[in-house]
């Protein structure tokens, strides 16, 4: 019985520890911008919102209303896959960066550069200029 006990208390422990890995990882300039990539050219607007800064919002939004009467584009944009080959920070200090990416749209080779904030200790892809 105690052994079983030690047995699922370790898993569990494993479990809990490879989860709070997984939260810190997604806080970099680099799993930032390939979650805004991926959002942006498959036309996912909730994950643009949750991935950029405040700022730029009225951008999403204004793609988004285009995008109302382009029904077919839509379901077209949404159904693509990416494939991330490489991305890197070209540059950061505390409160900025800004990351290079290169990716595979539908197997089309495509590269993007993105600068990021950070908003509340959370980095955030910005679509305005400064």
């Amino acid at each position: 019985m105690k052994k079983r006990f030690w047995i699922l208390f370790l898993v569990c422990a494993c479990l809990l520890m490879g989860a709070c890995q997984n939260g810190k990882n997604k806080n970099t300039p680099e799993a930032t911008t390939e979650a805004f990539l991926k959002a942006f050219y498959t036309a996912d607007f909730t994950h643009m919102y949750q991935v950029t800064t405040k700022k730029s919002q009225v951008v999403i939004k204004q793609l988004q209303e285009g995008m109302k009467d382009r029904p077919e584009q839509l379901e077209a944009m949404r159904a693509r896959k990416i494939e991330f080959v490489e991305t890197k920070v070209v540059s950061q200090t505390d409160s900025t960066a800004v990351c290079a990416s290169k990716f595979k749209v539908d197997g089309d080779n495509q590269q993007a550069e993105w600068e990021l904030l950070k908003e509340n200790d959370v980095w955030k892809v910005t679509m305005v200029l400064p």
